[in-house]
């Protein structure tokens, strides 16, 4: 392979290039999330029978889905919880299957069971539930005067019909407030008195408050049609309806109760900074969405809100984006110090910028290929991928490093730049592959995980696997053809790259070789003498590892002195 490289410069520069468009186009196509599509589909049913005791809701709705749900296929387990007026259950699949036929199973089955269920129960609502569909954005309206009925009827019927056409988004329901509903109270004794029911006051009001067609008429060319209009303009009109006439006199709402504007019993409270608050938690849509572009989308929506009180204020109070932001800074960051002290080491060991700049071409080239790949197989760039790129980057110069240097080591032999980095590298491209192999193997016990961990562990694992082999593939490639054309070979076997002895690049590099090779022979002074002396070398290392037991107690009493 790298003689291959050398051979047929210009393939491999078209090859590099073409991976850095491929590269930079699958970034910015990638979706952007927290974690990885976690594929084990969830099924919610979920079925209501207003009024309904949580005994009876199991009895007749719950346990009669439950049964008739094993019928579909490929389920792992249910979970069930059964409430006043509401019956959930949670269908859980086996890991892979495909979630949008598991809805078709469940779907299908809860229509055919529906005519078994209770008279005047609802249609159920069946749903996918995505193990990492998390809430991206948490988005909460307060306002200074308005009550938690006004915040909930302007978030729920004004701003979540704005934001809802932000690309991506998902906005369901709002949490806390209080849900605006007519309250009708009446007195028992006085229904006593009247001979009524509470269903006669049900019934009277929903027969009351109608729109009824009551035909049409044409006039000239034109035909118009007519309505009786029965319905009510406010709470306080209820109170006229009539229930029953008993002789001449007929006994109103108000007779035995009244009517009210208020709210639907209270089930949770949102309170920020102290204040009435109402929140809506934005999700996103599907795993191709982007998470950075659906809270950016949020955010701009927010700003142009109309039709609502000047006092309303909408506030983005937790944004899960930024920690995806943050991994990516962690991710760039770390490369540019892998970046530099790889430039540092090469520059000061070899005294060559040439050399420097072929082994800085690992880590961009690598990264790029580890996109490219991730976006041919769906992957996202999530805190995952990002982790084991974080994970990869102090291995992703070393293959490179152990190239460049053999082929320098030939080049100071004298020998010519484009048959040195040949030699050089078909000398170390089976060692370089046993190294990246031993760093691949240790991945390979993720492939035995299941469930969750599974999913999670193997994006990290993937994305080192492809740095490390893409690493590989620019070490025995790239850096051969650059060492080719680039590298000048050294006139007189001195080091350096043909650069006079009177720069000051020059004189630091050989004034550092110098000190350095002093440090070697120090050091090989040292271990010849050890070696002469084994028994005296480990009585002396186990006296110094009694001896620190006596100081441990010395350190503790430092350490929490010092805290």
């Amino acid at each position: 392979m790298p003689s291959f490289a050398v051979r047929h410069p210009y393939l491999l520069i078209v090859v590099c290039l073409f991976v850095c468009v491929l590269g930079l186009t699958s970034v910015a196509r990638m979706p952007v999330d927290m974690f990885p599509p976690i594929n084990i589909p969830v099924v919610l049913v979920a079925t209501f029978y207003s009024g309904m005791p949580p005994q009876q809701i199991e009895a007749d709705i719950t346990d009669t889905f439950e049964r008739f749900f094993t019928l579909a296929s490929g389920i792992d387990h249910m979970e069930s919880r059964s409430m006043t007026g509401v019956s959930l259950i949670k269908v859980y699949f086996q890991p892979g299957t495909d979630a949008n036929a598991d809805v078709t199973q469940i779907s299908n089955l809860a229509m055919a069971d529906l005519r078994r269920l209770p008279q005047g129960t609802l249609p159920p609502v069946v749903m996918k539930v995505d193990a990492s569909s998390l809430p991206v954005c948490l988005l909460t309206v307060s306002g200074e005067g308005l009550d938690e009925t006004q915040l909930h009827d302007y978030l729920q019927y004004q701003i979540r019909n704005q934001i809802a056409g932000v690309p991506g988004a998902t906005v369901p329901p709002p949490y806390g407030g209080k849900y605006r509903q007519i309250m009708v109270y009446v007195d028992p004794l006085k229904l006593q008195a009247h001979q009524l029911s509470p269903m006669d006051v049900v019934r009277a009001t929903n027969s009351s408050n109608l729109i009824l067609p009551a035909g049409d008429v044409r006039i000239g060319p034109l035909d118009f049609s007519i309505y009786t209009n029965a319905q009510v303009a406010d709470a306080q009109s209820l109170n006229s309806i009539p229930l029953k006439t008993e002789g001449q006199k007929s006994v109103f709402l108000s007779d035995v109760g009244k009517a009210t504007d208020g709210s639907a019993m209270q089930y949770n409270i949102v309170r920020v900074d102290g204040q009435k608050s109402v929140y809506v938690a934005v999700q996103k849509q599907g795993g191709d969405t982007n998470t950075i572009a659906v809270v950016n989308g949020i955010n701009e929506a927010v700003k142009v809100l109309r039709d609502i009180p000047a006092q309303l204020k909408a506030h983005v109070v937790f944004d899960q984006s930024l920690f995806v932001k943050q991994a990516i800074s962690t991710v760039v960051r770390e490369g540019s110090i892998g970046l530099l002290l790889t430039a540092v080491m090469v520059l000061v060991f070899l005294g060559s910028f040439r050399a420097t700049v072929a082994v800085l071409l690992s880590i961009p080239l690598s990264v790029m290929i580890v996109f490219f790949v991730l976006y041919t197989g769906n992957r996202s760039i999530d805190s995952m991928v990002l982790s084991g790129l974080a994970l990869a980057f102090s291995r992703l110069i070393d293959n490179s490093v152990v190239v460049l240097e053999n082929i320098y080591r030939h080049i100071e032999h004298g020998e010519d730049p484009g048959r040195a980095a040949v030699r050089g590298a078909n000398e170390v491209v089976l060692a370089v592959l046993a190294i990246t192999l031993i760093a691949v193997v240790v991945f390979f016990p993720v492939t035995f995980l299941f469930g969750v961990s599974k999913y999670l562990f193997t994006a990290l694992a993937l994305a080192v696997v492809i740095a490390l082999f893409a690493s590989y593939f620019v070490a025995v490639t790239v850096v051969p053809l650059f060492s080719a054309r680039y590298l000048r070979a050294i006139v007189g076997h001195k080091e350096g790259d043909g650069s006079t002895g009177s720069s000051w690049g020059a004189r630091f590099h050989l004034g550092f070789n110098a000190k350095f090779d002093q440090l070697l022979n120090f050091y090989e002074r040292w271990v010849r003498k050890a070696l002469d002396h084994p028994q005296q070398v480990l009585y002396a290392f186990g006296g110094l590892f009694l001896l620190s037991f006596s100081l441990y107690p010395f350190i503790c009493v430092s350490f929490f002195s010092l805290c």
